[in-house]
């Protein structure tokens, strides 16, 4: 029942958000192509057009953010409508269990995100792509040297070393989202608890939950000795942040997992639609 669950979710919004996904990768295609051009030319172009261009960067980045939050909102808006306002009633009369329907809500929404994240990165590395193709083609860049350096120190810098360091970073970065998706879905569970006001109760819930996290998140890094490797002068920054990325990444799996049976446990027993 869930692959079916699953299935009904994708095509429930696909829509809306292949349409973000689209838009978001165009618009890199389109700054990518304006990068090009204006590459190794901007020292010679008029004030007026130096200000619209830098405009048109900013309107660029607002736009990227625009929808990231976008893609949030849609995610978000479709679980509280789906199963807690009237057509929950619809929803919970599927012949599956509260933890199959939640389940599969919150998989295809992780993904939805998940998507945004890689749509952004493509929009972004047209634009970045745009100048290191200029700078190959005119010889003001040799990329060769640049991935073998800049890109290399970076990596270095970071901690990602190897197959398993770069895994661990983009597992952590797939948690990080899973774990921000279900601040929002276990806020609104504890929203249904309030007698009235849900809604309200839903946003009071996601930012307590979002102090006693950066109050926890605080604790364990304190514990962990990371504040101490960050006061060290002698301290590697790669160590620094490997070490530092393996305990979001703990956090991040331990507190989905609470934040997850806690939403399917208030469903499943508390779900009080009037």
């Amino acid at each position: 029942m869930l692959g079916k669950l699953l299935k009904h979710e994708f095509k429930a919004t696909w829509k809306y958000f292949l349409a973000i996904d689209a838009i978001t990768i165009v618009l890199g295609i389109i700054a990518g192509i304006v990068g090009y051009a204006v590459a190794g030319k901007i020292d010679d172009f008029p004030p007026t057009l130096i200000i619209l261009l830098t405009l048109g960067l900013v309107g660029y980045i607002f736009a990227l953010v625009s929808a990231s939050v976008l893609t949030t909102v849609f995610n978000v808006v479709h679980y509280y409508r789906s199963l807690y306002t009237a057509e929950g009633y619809l929803t919970f009369t599927l012949p599956a269990t509260t933890t199959e329907i939640l389940s599969a809500k919150m998989l295809v929404a992780v993904i939805w995100q998940v998507i945004m994240a890689l749509s952004l990165a493509t929009s972004v590395f047209f634009l970045a792509g745009s100048f290191f193709l200029y700078g190959t083609v005119h010889g003001a860049i040799d990329i060769q040297e640049f991935f073998g350096d800049f890109w290399y120190g970076i990596m270095e810098m970071l901690g990602i070393a190897g197959v398993f360091g770069t895994l661990r970073y983009i597992v952590s970065v797939i948690m990080s989202i899973v774990f921000n998706m279900l601040i929002f879905f276990f806020s609104i569970s504890i929203g249904q608890l309030w007698q009235k006001h849900k809604i309200l109760g839903s946003i009071i819930a996601f930012f307590v939950t979002r102090f006693v996290m950066g109050i926890f998140s605080f604790v364990v890094n304190m514990m962990s000795g990371a504040f101490g490797m960050l006061l060290q002068n002698d301290t590697d920054p790669g160590r620094y942040f490997s070490h530092t990325t393996v305990v979001s990444l703990l956090i991040s799996v331990v507190a989905s997992v609470v934040m997850y049976v806690a939403s399917i446990w208030i469903t499943d027993k508390k779900l009080n639609l009037d």
